[in-house]
């Protein structure tokens, strides 16, 4: 294991050299952001914290303004000095907008993020999504001795190689704040791992005791909690925020996916799991899938101009709406994925149907026979159907010709809407517009389509040939 840990690190922990470099441009830029403005400047995320990766060191600059400043002085003074920031230090930039607006700047080579926000206290509210940021970094500078900072890196680059790193909408994962709280709640990465790999949903760690003060209630607390963050399956108490619940993001196939990959680590150690080689589909592999004699269908279409924590949510929407839309028609959807091809811009929404063709006719039941009014409505409606009327259970019952007789036809008769008309339907603003100019591809087209995008069929083969979890 130690022999593994050395392999690991010697490919992820920045050297000294780095280190140093970092550490030197950090300092030019807050001494800068001091100058440029009135704020109190700050770094945030894993560079302030100083457990970042050798090939992620985005820096995250925050200027904190007094509780006193309205949000839009606080919008306005901080646009102002992040531009006057890269100004002084020969950088270029361009606005990004998050719950408000901040700049994303290239300086001296390196990506910095400069956000204002709110100097908050521990326990104050928020008034901004991100001014606990601060007081995170207060909070693992102090608990997290500078010895575990490498099992920071290790856990980081694990939850990376088993594809559950990322707190945003995109990966529904672990934040890199989780994994450094995981660290000093159970110590050592193995110590991580194996408190993990035992664990059932639902799972509640509360580091600074805040709601388990009073010991002859705890099974009382923890159903009070796991009602407050319902359908989470982990559920870590911010240490500087008692309401709000670190690993919100966490997905519950992500919460299963580290339970059963932690276990495997433990029994049979391997760099696989911090550095995985990632297939495609393989021709035996896409035989399968066809002889499953389901049907795939699937929807292309550009990616909007949108960030991923916006994007992603509305792609999940969409195709929800979308399957929604499929089963009222009685076309019955097995799975269902969203998928971005970030090098052609391309959104991909699959589903596999096990009914994609329905029978030619398509039975309605009206209302009773005694329901006067209703059932002359009802015949009034449907006044010459292909077959009926008849009584069934004292119903009236008509047989009609099927609308849409494929699940294909359906969608491309729906997305062949208005933009504004796909909007009413329950398709969000910023997806309307492209997916009204969508593909759709079925049969041989949708194969080939996955055979020409690596991404997209590596996608496929975790999904139906690795992620398979045995409940313990």
């Amino acid at each position: 294991m130690e022999e593994l840990k050395t392999f690991v690190l010697k490919k992820i922990k920045p050297d000294k050299e780095k280190q140093e470099k970092i550490k030197d441009f950090v300092r030019s830029l807050l001494s800068t952001a001091k100058i440029a403005s009135n704020a109190q400047p700050v770094m945030t995320g894993s560079i302030g914290r100083e457990t970042w990766l050798k090939d992620n060191h985005d820096i995250d600059l925050f200027l904190m303004f007094s509780i006193t400043v309205s949000r839009e002085k606080l919008e306005k003074r901080g646009l102002e000095a992040a531009k006057k920031i890269v100004k002084l230090l020969n950088g270029t930039y361009i606005k990004k907008y998050a719950e408000h607006p901040y700049l994303q700047a290239k300086i001296n080579d390196f990506d910095v993020d400069i956000v204002p926000c709110y100097k908050i206290k521990k326990g104050e509210k928020i008034k901004s999504a991100v001014d606990r940021s601060p007081l995170h970094v207060e909070y693992v500078l102090e608990k997290l001795e500078p010895s575990l900072r490498d099992d920071v890196r290790l856990l980081k680059q694990f939850c990376r190689g088993i594809g559950i790193y990322g707190s945003d909408a995109k990966h529904s994962g672990v934040s890199g704040y989780l994994c450094e709280l995981l660290i000093i709640n159970y110590g050592r990465f193995e110590e991580v791992l194996k408190a993990i790999s035992n664990s059932n949903p639902g799972l509640i760690i509360d580091i600074e005791n805040f709601w388990f003060k009073d010991l002859t209630k705890i099974d009382e607390t923890k159903k009070q909690l796991r009602k407050k963050f319902k359908n989470q399956p982990l559920i870590f108490i911010d240490p500087v925020d008692k309401n709000r619940n670190v690993a919100s993001a966490l997905s519950c196939e992500n919460f299963i996916r580290f339970v059963n990959k932690a276990g495997e680590f433990l029994k049979n150690p391997g760099q696989q799991f911090f550095f995985p080689v990632k297939k495609g589909l393989a021709g035996k592999q896409v035989k399968i899938l066809q002889s499953r004699k389901t049907k795939f269908l699937s929807i292309a279409f550009s990616k909007p101009d949108i960030i991923d924590d916006n994007l992603y949510p509305q792609l999940r929407k969409t195709i929800e709406r979308l399957t929604n839309l499929m089963i009222e028609n009685e076309f019955k959807v097995i799975r269902k994925y969203e998928f971005v091809l970030e090098d052609i811009k391309k959104i991909v929404l699959i589903f596999e149907m096990e009914e994609w063709c329905p029978p030619f006719i398509e039975k309605r039941t009206g209302p009773p026979i005694f329901a006067i009014k209703n059932s002359r409505d009802f015949l009034k409606k449907y006044e010459n159907p292909l077959f009926g009327h008849y009584i069934e259970d004292s119903c009236w019952v008509i047989e009609k010709e099927r609308e849409f007789k494929t699940a294909s036809i359906l969608l491309t008769a729906f997305l062949n809407k208005e933009p504004d008309e796909l909007k009413k339907k329950g398709i969000p603003k910023d997806i309307v517009e492209p997916i009204s100019k969508a593909n759709l591809l079925q049969h041989e087209e949708f194969w080939g389509f996955i055979k020409n995008n690596k991404e997209l069929s590596i996608f496929l083969r975790e999904k139906y040939f690795e992620d398979n979890f045995n409940s313990k």
